[in-house]
């Protein structure tokens, strides 16, 4: 059970670590910058909320994005005298979605007071698709 509880831990740890990688990029390129910067160059937010201090809170998320893994299979063969015998085992392929949500909390003025990951799956290349997308 061990053997499986370390690995599996090891993952969530680097993945948290990418997520918090990301959060430090988007603090970095835009605290104190315009919101209408982040919105001309990543598209516009998918929903908006105004705070009772007049100040906003937005949710940009990407399009989500699909990798298609193809299906898998091994095969295995007994040979019983002069009998070949051959079992495989099909796993089927499996659609793993992608997409990085960010959560910003807008002055009144429209200047970035708050940024950062609000959803964050894995990526095409790393564990976190926030990272993939901000991290530079």
């Amino acid at each position: 059970m061990r053997k499986i509880i370390a690995p599996l831990a090891a993952v969530l740890l680097v993945a948290c670590t990418t997520t918090e990688q990301a959060n430090r990029a988007l603090s970095t390129k835009f605290a104190g910058k315009s919101a209408d910067s982040f919105f001309m160059q990543y598209g516009p937010p998918a929903s908006s909320y105004t705070m009772n201090d007049g100040r906003r809170m937005y949710v940009w998320a990407e399009e989500q994005r699909n990798i298609q893994m193809p299906d898998r299979s091994t095969s295995t063969v007994n040979v019983i005298g002069n009998v070949a015998y051959v079992n495989t085992t099909t796993t089927p392929g499996a659609n793993i979605a992608m997409q990085c949500q960010v959560r910003l909390v807008v002055s009144k003025s429209g200047i970035i007071e708050q940024i950062g990951a609000q959803s964050d799956t894995m990526g095409a290349w790393q564990t976190s698709r926030c990272n993939e997308v901000f991290g530079g």
